[in-house]
This record gives C-alpha cells, sequence and structure tokens, in this order.
C-alpha cells in the first residue's frame, strides 16, 4: 500500500466515524476476488537463496513488514545515546569518577564535575557512560550480562524517569518502529508508581485480599488512576507535538499505533505489590490506552523468588474480579545455575494457570518445568503466546541457538512472536531478532510471515480479530471478499475495520506484505 495511502494509526483511539480505512475508499462496487498470491513463493525463494549471506538478510527483514513489538519495556527501549543527548540539553552533569549522572540541581555541589554538554568533547567518558548503559560489544568488565543488563537501567534512570522527557522517548520508539515496517507497540511502563507503592504501604499486609482491595479504594486509589489516565492523555498529546502528527513535517512514528501495558515491579513488599496489581488492573478497565498489565523487574530475585507463588495468587484473585483486563509475564526468564533447580519447575505453569496469563514473556525453562511436554499442549490449547527475545535471552541467560526451546514451542505448536525486551540495553531492535531466528532455525518466509501476523493475532488490542481462525487462511466474513492493498474495500468490511483496532491494524500488515511481496528486486 502506498505511504500516502496509510491512516496515521498511533492515534487510533481519535479516529471517529470516517469510513474510509488505511485511506482505501469503501464502495457498493463488487470487491475483486482473493486468490493465494504466487508472489510469496517468489519471495520465499529469494529468500532461500540468499538466507547465507547476512547483510542481505538483514535488508531483508529490515525490509519486511512485521506486525507488532508486544514485549518491548520503554525505558530500556531508548538507545544510550539519546539519553545523553537529553542530559545535555537538560543542565545535567556527570561525576567522571563514578562514571554517574548528576542532577542539574547538584551540578555545583563537585569540582570534578562535568557538564554533560562537554561529554561530546570528552569521549572516554562519553563511551564509557554508553557502555554502562546498554550491552555494547559484550563488553561488562568482569561481570555477567545478567547483571550488567539489569544494572543499565539506574545509570540513566534520572532521564527516563523525568515525565519531561517521556513524549521523547515514545518518539523515538516509535520512529524506529516505523522504520522497520512495524505498526504496532505495546510499550511497558509504570504510571503513579511511587505513589501508589505508598498507598499499599499505608494499607499494609494482612493476605486478606479482598479487605485489602477495599482498604486501597477506600484511600483513594481511583483518584491515582484518574490521574494516570490524564498522565497518559498529556503524554499522548505531547508525544503527537513532538512527532508533528497532523502537521507537513509529521515524523514516521505518527504512524505507528502505540499501546500500553502498565507494570508491577516484582521485587517490592506483598503490600506493595498487591497495591500495584489493583492500580494496574483498574487503570486497564479505564483508559483504553492500557490494554493489559505485566510483571517485571529479575525473576531470580530473592523477593521475586520467594513471593511468586503469592504474586500469581493476588492476580487469580484480580482477575476473578476483572476478567476483561488482558495479562502478559514475565515467566521463565530462568536457566540452570542462575537459581536453584526447584525455581525453575513451576514458573510458567502457575503463570498460566493461576494468574491466567494469556502471554508469557521470554519462557526459557519452560523444559525444566514438571511435566513440560503436557505443559506445551496446554499452553496450546488455550492459545497462550509466548514473546521470544532471543538476543536478551543470549545477554541475560546465556541461552541461544539449540539450548533455547524456540524449536519446542514451535513443534507444540504454541503461538509464538518474536519481540525486542529492550533494544536500547541490548543494542538490537526488532529486525535483528528476525533475522536471528532466520539463521538459527531454517525458518521460512511462510513462518517469519506467521510470527508477525503472531504479534497482531495475539496483541492486546481492542476488538475483533481480522481473521476467523489464527491459521490465517479465512478473513472475517465481513472482509472475506475483499483484497488487502486493493484500490477499493466494501462497506461492509470499511465499516467493520473501523469499529475494530484489531482488526485494522491486522488489515494494514496485510496490505503492506501485499506491498513488500511485489517489490522488484525480490
Amino acid at each position: 500500500m502506498p505511504k500516502s495511502a496509510k491512516l496515521p494509526l498511533f492515534w487510533g483511539l481519535l479516529v471517529g466515524s470516517s469510513l474510509a480505512v488505511s485511506g482505501v475508499a469503501a464502495q457498493e462496487a463488487p470487491a475483486p476476488q482473493r486468490s493465494l498470491r504466487g508472489s510469496e513463493a517468489q519471495v520465499s525463494a529469494w529468500l532461500e537463496a540468499h538466507r547465507d549471506q547476512p547483510p542481505v538478510l538483514r535488508a531483508f527483514v529490515q525490509r519486511m513488514p512485521k506486525g507488532g513489538d508486544i514485549h518491548s519495556h520503554l525505558s530500556g527501549a531508548v538507545y544510550a545515546e539519546h539519553y545523553l543527548e537529553w542530559a545535555a540539553a537538560d543542565g545535567y552533569c556527570v561525576d567522571p569518577s563514578a562514571e554517574t549522572l548528576i542532577e542539574p540541581s547538584a551540578c555545583g555541589q563537585g569540582s570534578n564535575y562535568i557538564p554533560a554538554a562537554d561529554l561530546f568533547n570528552r569521549t572516554s567518558i562519553y563511551d564509557a557512560l554508553v557502555n554502562l548503559w546498554s550491552t555494547r560489544n559484550l563488553s561488562f568488565a568482569g561481570q555477567s550480562g545478567h547483571d550488567q543488563f539489569f544494572e543499565a537501567f539506574a545509570g540513566f534512570s534520572p532521564i527516563s524517569s523525568s515525565p519531561s522527557r517521556q513524549d521523547d522517548m515514545v518518539a523515538e520508539v516509535a520512529n524506529r518502529a516505523a522504520s522497520q515496517h512495524i505498526s504496532y507497540l505495546e510499550l511497558m511502563q509504570t504510571i503513579q508508581g511511587s505513589e501508589v507503592r505508598q498507598l499499599g504501604r499505608e494499607v499494609g499486609w494482612t493476605g486478606n485480599f479482598a479487605e485489602m482491595r477495599q482498604k486501597l479504594l477506600d484511600r483513594g486509589l481511583m483518584d491515582r488512576v484518574k490521574q494516570g489516565s490524564q498522565d497518559l492523555a498529556d503524554l499522548e498529546q505531547q508525544t503527537a507535538k513532538t512527532l508533528g502528527c497532523g502537521t507537513a513535517s509529521a515524523q514516521p512514528g505518527c504512524e505507528v499505533t502505540v499501546r500500553y501495558l502498565q507494570q508491577t515491579t516484582r521485587t517490592k513488599a506483598p503490600e506493595e505489590v498487591f497495591a500495584q496489581f489493583v492500580y494496574a488492573f483498574e487503570l486497564a478497565k479505564a483508559d483504553p490506552r492500557v490494554v493489559g498489565i505485566n510483571l517485571v523487574a529479575p525473576e531470580d530475585h530473592p523477593i521475586a523468588l520467594r513471593d511468586y507463588t503469592l504474586q500469581m495468587e493476588m492476580l487469580q484473585f484480580l482477575h476473578d474480579q476483572m476478567p476483561e483486563v488482558k495479562v502478559a509475564l514475565h515467566a521463565g526468564e530462568l536457566t540452570l545455575g542462575l537459581v536453584p533447580p526447584d525455581d525453575l519447575r513451576f514458573h510458567i505453569r502457575q503463570a498460566v494457570e493461576i494468574a491466567q496469563a494469556q502471554r508469557i514473556g521470554h519462557g526459557v525453562d519452560i523444559l525444566y518445568e514438571d511435566n513440560p511436554f503436557e505443559l506445551l499442549a496446554e499452553m496450546r490449547r488455550r492459545g497462550v503466546l509466548v514473546e521470544i527475545c532471543l538476543t536478551s535471552n543470549e545477554v541475560i541467560l546465556n541461552v541461544k541457538g539449540e539450548e533455547h526451546p524456540f524449536r519446542q514451542y514451535w513443534a507444540a505448536g504454541v503461538p509464538l512472536a518474536l519481540a525486542s525486551d529492550d533494544e536500547g540495553i541490548s543494542r538490537i531492535d526488532l529486525s535483528n531478532e528476525f533475522m536471528l531466528a532466520a539463521q538459527r532455525y531454517d525458518l521460512d518466509y511462510s513462518d517469519l510471515k506467521q510470527l508477525a501476523r503472531n504479534s497482531l493475532e495475539y496483541s492486546f488490542l481492542d476488538g475483533e480479530s481480522l481473521w476467523q481462525s489464527p491459521e490465517y487462511k479465512t478473513m472475517n466474513a465481513e472482509c472475506s471478499s475483499d483484497t488487502p492493498g486493493a484500490a477499493s474495500i466494501s462497506r461492509n468490511c470499511s465499516a467493520f475495520l473501523q469499529e475494530n483496532d484489531r482488526a485494522r491494524t491486522q488489515w494494514q500488515l496485510e496490505s503492506e506484505l501485499a506491498e513488500f511481496e511485489a517489490l522488484p528486486w525480490l
């Protein structure tokens, strides 16, 4: 589909009653008959012919439409160079001896502090900060990739937690997504985190979930939900301004649909974790920009290990109260040696069976679980998608290639999608993950296409699917006689797409795939 024909989807919630979808006019004229595209076979043949040429394969996956990135932490997705650019603009300083940022208000308190604006001429310090805030070159000064990865967040936290830079962060990630032909992002973000944790401390821990939830509501949790929703509205408006959406100078990120997952930090005291969960469920229920919740922070942290089952039971209780709220959980981001063997035996199962998670992030330790093959079959039956983060698993867990359970998930029919996790810290992008999957697991074009489609089919976008089943053979009856990428579509299909965010974004992917498969160099 020509770029000029795309409907800007970044602000999809603001779309009103227009009958046009993705710039295609709705008409009552007979729609063209759909047929299998012969060009798909040609693209597959081209990929096989160039599989052993990594630079060419990279160019292929860079241009290929990839649907969505549904496992992406906003703060970790931003590259260190952008944080340093903003540090300079905002008046931060650097303590070169500790290699740490100093808040602008404290810059005059240290005689050896260097203005961040001077770092562009102090490349040794600049490079040291980039290395500390990422896993660049996979060189971690003697510590593990696991520790380097999780410690990186603290270095840029003063900037990433600043409300004044949230719009720049979303804009950077959205622009990068657009450059890779990614049309949808689910960004993990914490709204009102410290305020909600304070409410949890005030309520305290009793172990009675219903009683604690009511106390949180009585203490004004819904006021925090209202404020969180306003924070998101402000962020959306400011991001649109930063990207120039709706103007002649609109940046590519305006074309990307962005939604959020409210994240809960699993390494806090039980009363704080529970308060965050209650807030996350209420915010997701109240604000359509928040399409679900997630649980984050190192799964091997001692508190996360101690309270894992308790946290799953909290989620079970809240899911029973609000079953419409979607749940994605980091689970099984572990391997032998990182934790005792007993901690590898139940995390994914409890996330699926107790917490009722619709998606699992990472899932690396699946074959250490009790009765793993039965669990794989259960995940297939339930349609629980696993978000595969190949680079992240390699860096943090030292698990890659045939040691990764990708093939076992695939063979068991468990739905999979590729995800970036933390592009900035890992120094990668989603295209890199598609390239790794193709190289390591001999995926052909139809396999890559399925992974891209899965990212939208199992996304938490509102509305019905474009497809009658996850096999992607037949479209919804309203659009079954229409062809993505065609010059016009029927009124029924246009209305259906307008009413269903998920189907509309899937239609965009199919239109872009049609355009991709018609490129002259393929």
